[in-house]
């Protein structure tokens, strides 16, 4: 079985390790279902520093009221056109959005020199005849490459240290670029109210051997899925996978 999309990327080899048997109905079976909506959330925040960053560059940036009035003209707009699953009320999730966007504005925006902003890169792994594919958020005039993230509860060391997510866009930059000297960063903004917004910054320093092991996960995942492996990985936290009632419906007799 070819890849379903014709390349890998950090979602994909993240979900097939999450569970095989998601992955297939995600991208195999290509089931959409209700958008969960804090994923919803990190998708309109993207969308509205994406703005931001790409006038910055332009040397327009938005003031705090301009890119306020992004972010509420997209979210009004995507819920009209999504089907959302709201485990929070949409008020109150809208809220905690605006409220991360100001504290961005605030704390994070002025001091950022942005070069290149969801920047798409793909290159073809050497011996694995499969292209990585992956959507850098921000990468600045030093070449520091960051990825923004919201969510409910603060990220623990060993969470950002583990994620495989630099490695991939480091790997893709220094092969579509060149290798260079850059901080690698996530960002972090956490609350989960729109009056207690936080935030936290890990600076990533991949280990010397880090691309070796990526590229044999890659290996390992791709070849599975084109050998049709798809099991069902069972824990603790399956009932909150959005493929959930599919799931028992398949075990049923």
């Amino acid at each position: 079985m070819p890849l379903p999309r014709g390349y890998i990327s950090h979602s994909q080899i993240r979900t097939y390790k999450e569970c095989p048997q998601k992955y297939y109905y995600a991208y195999v079976e290509g089931i959409k279902p209700p958008i969960n909506e804090k994923v919803f959330l990190g998708e309109m925040f993207h969308a509205a520093i994406e703005k931001y960053f790409t006038l910055k560059i332009n040397g327009t940036p938005l003031d705090d009221d301009s890119a306020a009035a992004v972010f509420s003209t997209a979210f009004d707009a995507a819920c009209q056109e999504r089907e959302i699953k709201w485990q929070t009320p949409r008020r109150e999730t809208k809220e905690r959005g605006q409220a991360f966007l100001q504290y961005f504005m605030r704390h994070i925006a002025p001091a950022v020199k942005p070069l290149m902003v969801e920047k798409e890169l793909s290159v073809e792994i050497p011996g694995i005849d499969v292209v990585l594919k992956g959507v850098i958020d921000l990468v600045e005039e030093d070449f520091s490459i960051t990825d923004f993230k919201t969510t409910t509860s603060k990220w623990s060391p060993s969470k950002a240290r583990n994620s495989s997510q630099m490695v991939i866009y480091k790997y893709l930059f220094d092969r579509s670029f060149g290798p260079v000297q850059a901080c690698l960063k996530y960002e972090v903004l956490y609350a989960k109210n729109a009056a207690n917004v936080r935030h936290q910054t890990f600076s990533i320093v991949p280990a010397p051997d880090a691309v070796e092991k990526l590229l044999q996960l890659i290996g390992h995942v791709v070849e599975n899925i084109n050998g049709g492996v798809f099991y069902a990985n069972e824990n603790p936290f399956c009932r909150y996978c959005e493929f959930s009632g599919l799931c028992r419906k398949t075990k049923s007799p």
